[in-house]
């Protein structure tokens, strides 16, 4: 049991870098209730789809997070693209 677990009795949502086997290994466990893929979800769209098939995910470019135009936001391809 993880420290926040043990003294946190609520819903505990997990961040930073999880990959799909580390999120599952950690909500089969325990220690947290789901996994937000962040930066994962913003390089790929169809995030679920991936994690599902096993497919390789695009890598997030994080100099165009939160930028003025459309790059990084519209143009990581999917899988039925490629």
């Amino acid at each position: 049991m993880t420290p926040i677990r043990a003294n946190y009795k609520g819903i505990l949502i997990a961040n930073m870098g999880y990959t799909a086997a580390e999120a599952a290994a950690a909500i089969d466990a325990g220690q947290i209730d789901a996994v937000a893929f962040g930066s994962s979800f913003l390089a790929n769209p169809d995030l679920p789809e991936r994690i599902k098939l096993g497919a390789a995910l695009n890598h997030p470019d994080p100099a165009t997070f939160y930028s003025q135009g459309a790059a990084g936001y519209t143009d990581y391809p999917t899988l039925s693209s490629v």
